[in-house]
């Protein structure tokens, strides 16, 4: 056998090992599944992260260009101290990093909703 014909046949059966690999793993997820009390979507969901406070909490905010991001800021949280850094502009939006002090979960929260009011979005 030529090395050229030796290399492919075992390119072709490296190909099927990886392809019985892959089948292998579909099928031990769908099994899981199947066997699982819990759903495997909902696992994750129920963990929360552990977030001590207070901290210097970053939020990327999106704002259309019309719009002035430090008039916006003002009339959404008022009077606090924060860092507004430009992040990345588009044909639409513009988009900034956001870094304020959060003292609780609640606040942050809270923030976030207010935010998610004034701007196109919000992460």
């Amino acid at each position: 056998m030529s090395k050229t014909a030796k290399n492919s046949a075992d390119t072709a059966k490296t190909a099927k090992n990886s392809a019985d690999t892959a089948k292998t793993a579909q099928n031990l997820a769908k099994n899981l599944a199947r066997n699982s009390r819990i759903p495997i979507s909902t696992c994750l969901a129920d963990i929360k992260p552990k977030i001590d406070y207070p901290l210097i909490w970053e939020y990327t905010i999106f704002v259309p260009l019309d719009r002035d991001e430090k008039e916006l800021i003002a009339s959404t949280l008022g009077i606090c101290e924060h860092k507004l850094t430009a992040s990345n502009k588009n044909a639409k939006y513009k988009s900034f990093k956001l870094n304020l002090l959060v003292r609780s979960e609640n606040e942050r929260l809270e923030i976030f909703a207010k935010l998610k009011a004034a701007c196109a979005f919000v992460l």
